[in-house]
Parts: structure tokens; sequence; C-alpha cells
């Protein structure tokens, strides 16, 4: 799958923590190495159309082929199942809760304070509620009214050249906060149990937790995730049935915001989403959303403002190639995928994770890129041409 939304985003320093979107390992290969697989071989959500199958590859995980010759602008899929998004804090002023749309930077006039969003019109305000439902709106109106009363102790600008974590570090920080996790379930869940006395020590660690540093995108992204679970638990499979990244924290600061993050979560949240409130659901979601979330940027100016990132299940399936044949669009919170060139049975469909100015690069910069940013060595059509 891809991270971008025209175009792939390049890390830079002031990406916030955990705000790059980051897509599949697997590169592009050659339609004659595949099996066939049937329909029933797929994993949930995977996306099902005439014009094409998914099919497991012997090195690049699974990937999209056409089962039928498609002329070009030809719109060979269009995926609404948006799962989790973030926008980053700092355009929630100028960029729809509800449909992402941007004017340019200009702040939009309609900000629902309680929630911490902004919306372009009444519509998408009540479109957006009406979506995440009674719960949902509870729940990020404690986030909101949470971060409020804090400083943005973690919006310093982020080294992406550190090292990431390896499986062992990541295995130990969440384990470092289970006890305390443990304690601040036991007092939340103690609110809706009479006779149920709290001790010193719940109460402290639930305050312990409400004091420790913030990091409102990764919060955001976190409560995304567990009310869209929360309001859809037959479809969670869908984003278990994606491609995991054992090691997705950008660093260990990262990774520490997560398992902070997780804690806030459980003082603060609905007494109602506290059994989703679990390591193992932030864990799914940080390893699912690695390789697989595509970025939301500005369609006004080609995509030069990149506000965050979302993640559609069965629009992950597409693989990279530096020559793509599918062209990706996304108009308000839905993403089509056109031929971009006449394609011809067998052929595997592929969109690209770079932007404008890489695809430009030499073939060896191309893939320095690559490997860096998304940890895999491409092998698309145009790379080994050359």
């Amino acid at each position: 799958m891809d991270a971008t939304e025209s175009d792939s985003s390049v890390l830079v320093a002031s990406d916030s923590v955990f705000s790059i979107s980051r897509p599949s390992s697997a590169s592009s290969i050659h339609p004659n190495d595949i099996p066939n697989d049937k329909p029933s071989d797929l994993p949930a959500g995977a996306p099902i159309s005439p014009l094409f199958q998914v099919r497991h590859t012997p090195t690049a995980g699974r990937a999209v082929f056409a089962t039928q010759d498609i002329p070009e602008g030809t719109i060979v899929w269009r995926s609404e199942d948006l799962s989790l998004s973030v926008l980053l804090r700092e355009y929630r002023r100028e960029v729809c809760g509800q449909c992402f749309g941007y004017d340019y930077g200009r702040d939009l006039d309609i900000r629902d304070k309680t929630v911490g969003f902004a919306f372009c019109s009444e519509a998408c305000q009540e479109k957006w509620r009406e979506e995440n439902g009674e719960i949902g709106v509870q729940a990020w109106t404690a986030v909101e009214t949470f971060v409020k009363k804090r400083s943005k102790e973690d919006s310093d600008m982020v080294d992406t050249d550190l090292p990431r974590p390896k499986v062992k570090e990541i295995q130990q920080a969440w384990e470092n906060v289970a006890a305390q996790a443990a304690l601040i379930r036991a007092a939340r869940e103690s609110e809706q149990t009479v006779g149920v006395a709290v001790t010193k020590q719940h109460k402290k660690a639930v305050q312990k937790a409400l004091q420790q540093n913030i990091t409102p995108d990764v919060m955001s992204f976190c409560v995304s995730g567990l009310v869209w679970r929360y309001l859809n638990p037959n479809q969670w499979e869908r984003v278990e049935a994606l491609a995991d990244d054992k090691t997705p924290y950008h660093s260990s600061d990262d990774l520490g915001a997560f398992t902070r993050t997780y804690l806030h979560l459980l003082a603060i949240l609905p007494l109602q989403l506290l059994p989703l409130v679990t390591a193992e659901s932030l864990i799914t979601l940080s390893s699912r959303d690695s390789h697989n979330s595509f970025g939301i940027r500005s369609l006004e100016d080609d995509g030069s403002e990149f506000f965050g990132y979302g993640c559609w299940p069965a629009a992950s399936y597409f693989n990279h190639s530096c020559g793509p044949n599918i062209e990706k669009r996304r108009e308000g919170r839905a993403w089509f995928f056109t031929a971009g060139k006449e394609i011809k049975a067998g052929q595997e469909l592929c969109i690209t994770y770079l932007s404008g100015e890489e695809r430009k690069l030499s073939r060896g910069k191309r893939m320095l890129r690559l490997k860096k940013t998304w940890g895999f060595d491409c092998g698309c059509e145009r790379c080994e041409a050359l």
C-alpha cells in the first residue's frame, strides 16, 4: 500500500511524532512469478472486482493483478473504508474534520471546540457527529478537554534519523506500563461498581499518568482507531489482516509517546471504551498503520500541504512501482484508483510511493529513498531495466 495522497510525503523534521504515514515494504514483482490463489484465500477486507484479483506472491506479499485488459482511464477501485484518520493538530482549524476540505490555509467558519475539529459546512459537522456516534463524541470531547489543559510538550520537531526500537525493546516498553495500566483500569471500573473502594495506590497511578507528557497527534491516532473499532466490531479483522510491521515506531521517543498515550486514554476515555483500550489494540493499530496508511494532503496545490494520514484497508493492497500504471486521487474521504495507461490481463496494478520530485531521481537515489523510508529493495520493471 501507499503512504501518500497524490504523492508520497518526504520524511522531514517538521513532521510531528508518528505523523509520517508509512507504506508497505513490498515491492513490485513480475506476474509470471505469481501463483493463482482463489478468492476464498484472501484476507478479510481485501478488494474484490471483476477487473483484478488480489494474490499472494512469493517475494512481495499480497499484490493486485488485472484479470482482464483494462483501458486507460478506467476507475478500477474506489475505497471508502476509512478505519482511522489523523489530522495533525496544527491543521485542525484549516482542514474539515469530515471531508478533509481545505481552503488555502484559511480558517474554517464552523469550529466545534468541544471535540477539537473544524468543518467546512454544517452538513459535514452533522455527518461527523453521526458517524462517530454518542460514544465517539464523548471520547473526542474527553481528549480535547484533556489536551487543552496541557502545554504542547511533545510538539517539537523529530529527528527521523534516530534508530528504530527493535522488537525486544518494544515488548519491554509495553510490559513496563502494564502494572500501572492495571491499576488505572481498576480505578476507572470502580466508578460503575457500588461499594468498591479505590485505594491510594489506584489514585496515585491515575494521577501519575495524567501528569505525564502528552502527544496530541498520537492520542488522536489511537482514539480514532478505538472509536472505529467500537462502532464497527465486525470489521476489526480487516485491520488485523493488513501487513504487520513488527517495529513500527520511529524512535524510542515515539514508542514512549504510545505507551504514555495508552495510560492517558485509560484515565480519560468513556467507560464503554475501556475494554478496547488495551496494549494489544494499540500495538495492532500502530503496526498495521505502519504499512498501510495514505497521506492526507491538499488537493488545490498539487499536494504541497501534508495534513495527516488515514488507513483505508481495501486500498492498501496496491504495491509500489517507480513506473506505476495506476493513478490515485482523493475526493473527500474516498480514494479513486484509475488506470493511467492501458493494462493487459495478468499485469500487476501498481501505484507509486514516491513524491513528484522523487520520481525524477536516478535509479540509485530512488532505491536509496525507498530503502531508507520504506525498508524494501525495489524490483519494479523500471528499476530492473537499467
